[in-house]
């Protein structure tokens, strides 16, 4: 099966993941892939702390998790990938992942974010990011729970942010 949904969470693993998320496509691995975050000894045992027991969990660069994905091991496995950033989606696609769709989760607000939703602030290398996402003709939806519908977001990001878009 491979992968079977992509997330932009920067809140990583939490209740709605582990819960709702995980019903919902069935997960047999969850990976986090963020290259900082990779690197970083205690975010992964703080992730992995919070997984239940027995759950396959890993904490990968951006790169591992592209290598990892394309492996034959991983044909076996619904995999659910949760990238910290829009960058980090697109360097999943621009590494060879191949995506239709990107869920664009919670981006808290950080400096020079601007706000897209009461979930979601984006600052202009996360909306250029999600614009070459989109040219390459990869759906992008917001979605905070499985159950919300799936329509395409660019549009509103367009709209919201013109600036960055053109």
């Amino acid at each position: 099966m491979s992968v079977m949904h992509v997330r932009m969470d920067n809140r990583l693993i939490h209740g709605q993941i582990l819960v709702s998320w995980n019903s919902h496509y069935k997960i047999d691995h969850l990976i986090v892939t963020n290259d900082k975050v990779a690197n970083d000894p205690l975010q992964i045992t703080l992730l992995k702390a919070v997984t239940p027991i027995g759950a396959k969990v890993s904490v990968l660069t951006v790169e591992d998790c592209v290598k990892y994905c394309l492996s034959p091991e991983a044909e076996k496995e619904n995999i659910f990938v949760i990238a910290k950033m829009p960058e980090d989606g697109l360097e999943l696609v621009e590494r060879g992942l191949s995506i239709p769709v990107l869920n664009l989760g919670n981006q808290a607000f950080v400096r020079n974010s601007k706000k897209l939703s009461n979930t979601v602030f984006l600052t202009e290398d996360g909306v250029k990011a999600l614009k070459k996402i989109h040219e390459k003709g990869i759906k992008i939806t917001c979605r905070m729970m499985p159950t919300d519908a799936e329509g395409e977001f660019w549009p509103t990001i367009e709209k919201t942010f013109p600036e960055w878009t053109k």
